[in-house]
């Protein structure tokens, strides 16, 4: 009998031991109390340049897009290759003191980084003040 009385002693702290294995109690239960993690954000650019990836075309856009319009207009709307072309060919009156080659490079970059392939940057309500002409 005392074999008995011994395994039957033993019974309990082996459930709970098992209880708190399997999340009903203990340590997970502390973690549950507390506050989630807050979902990650993109982060906010802190100046224009920040929205424009490096590249050779990049100084001619943070120079020269911001004369008619707001210069992030460029980098939102996802644009196709054929809608980029079109505004090439709408946008050289408006840039006719920029050289040809320049100016190729200039609509190179904007159609290789603000694309409908790639995601669309943050940009925030400040960048686009002025608004963003229908060209």
């Amino acid at each position: 009998m005392t074999d008995s009385k011994a395994l039957a002693g033993l019974v309990v702290p082996i459930a709970l031991f098992i209880a708190g294995c399997n999340g009903t109690s203990g340590p997970a239960e502390q973690q549950s109390d507390q506050a989630p993690e807050p979902p990650v954000v993109a982060a906010q650019p802190a100046s224009l340049a920040d929205i424009f990836p490096e590249g050779l075309g990049r100084p001619m856009v943070l120079d020269s897009c911001g004369a008619c319009h707001a210069a992030a207009c460029a980098a939102i709307g996802q644009r196709t290759q054929a809608r980029w072309e079109s505004l090439k060919q709408d946008h050289r009156d408006k840039l006719s003191d920029m050289d040809d080659a320049d100016y190729a490079v200039l609509f190179a970059y904007l159609s290789e980084n603000f694309n409908d392939s790639r995601p669309e940057p943050v940009v925030p309500p400040q960048f686009l003040e002025g608004g963003c002409t229908p060209f």
